[in-house]
This record gives C-alpha cells, structure tokens and sequence, in this order.
C-alpha cells in the first residue's frame, strides 16, 4: 500500500518521515494554503529524500507551472477543477488526480479518469476548499469507489487513530494523511506520522 504524507513544509521533517517508509512526500504549491512552500523550498525538500518520491500537489495552474513543477518533482497531483484534457497533457504514469467528493454522483467524475487508468485520489468536499480539511468521507461511499476502482488513494481526516478500523473496511491502492498529523499547519507531529506509516504498511 502506497502511503503519501502530504503538506511538508520543512526540509528536515521531510528527510525523516521519507527514513520512516513514507512513499511519497506531498508538498503545497497552492499559494493560499497555509501549508505553501516556493519552488527553492520544494528543491530542498527534494534533496532530502531518500527512498520517498516527491508529489507537488497544484490547484488550477497554468500549464507551464505545472511543467515546471514536474521538472523538479516526481509526480504532480492536480487537485482543482482541471478536467481530463488538461491532466492527458501530463504523463499518466507521473499523475494523481483529486476528485473532491461529495455523493455518489461523483463516481462518474472518477470513472472518466479510470478509464484513462489515471491514479485518483480522493477527498471530502468542503464548499471552495481544495483538500487539507480534515474531514472524512463516509466509509460505505468510500467502499463503492474502491469497489470500482483499484488505483484510488483515500485521504480526508486520515489519522494514526483512525486508519486501523478504516482499512478493516476498504482496501484502497493508497493512504494519505496531512492535517490530522500535525502540530500546526506544515508541521508534523513525528510520532503520530511514523504510527501511521507503521499501520499502513502492516496490513
């Protein structure tokens, strides 16, 4: 199972959490975020890594920031509006697609993209916020998107307390956690990361 911990905003939390097995290091590139960090930040963080794979997570860019980004980056995860025929202009097997949900009806928006086999992952929808709310999505819809679709990574109120009974329920390709994990926005509380490094990967 593929763990990414998401809004790193310090170099030196990052090279620990990656030596705790996290596969991938999640940084905010969206600049009203409290977690956003500039592209020097996000080239120190890189450098950091050991066996982690950095995803730059973007809300809306224009198309030469994303390449930018993807320069520096290992994957990029679109996590606004973008719609398919933007995300296509990407190579497939460097992308992540959100799909903020709400209801059942957003199984349609996760199927165009499955149907492209793009990784989706997913996140509770909060009105004019993309992602980083802590709020999860109910199990039962959680259940039927992993029914439909084995490349999902679930995120939403993802937590070290949470995740166990969460993963009795679903089998999803990926976990990732953020704001549950932390001290104050960008900041991690390390003991909770490595517990839930330690939960997922002993499935």
């Amino acid at each position: 199972m593929i763990v990414k911990i998401c809004g790193i905003t310090l170099p030196s939390q990052a090279k620990e959490i990656s030596e705790y097995g996290a596969d991938y290091i999640g940084v905010i590139t969206y600049p009203k975020s409290p977690r956003y960090i500039g592209i020097e930040r996000i080239k120190e963080i890189k450098e950091n890594l050991k066996n982690s794979k950095l995803v730059a997570v973007v809300v809306n860019p224009i198309l030469e920031q994303a390449l930018e980004l993807l320069n520096i980056a290992d994957f990029i995860q679109f996590h606004g509006d973008e719609d398919l025929d933007f995300v296509k202009k990407f190579p497939k097997n460097r992308v992540i697609k959100a799909i903020r949900v709400k209801n059942e009806s957003d199984l349609e928006k996760i199927k165009t993209f499955k149907n492209e086999d793009i990784t989706v992952l997913v996140d509770a929808f909060k009105e004019g916020v993309y992602g980083g709310t802590g709020e999860m999505i109910d199990l039962n819809l959680l259940k039927k998107i992993t029914d439909v679709y084995d490349k999902v990574i679930i995120s939403g109120g993802l937590s070290e307390t949470n995740l166990k009974e969460i993963l009795n329920h679903v089998k999803p390709y990926g976990v990732d956690a953020s704001s549950k994990l932390e001290v104050s926005p960008g900041v991690k509380d390390l003991d909770k990361v490595k517990k839930f490094i330690d939960i997922a990967k002993n499935r």
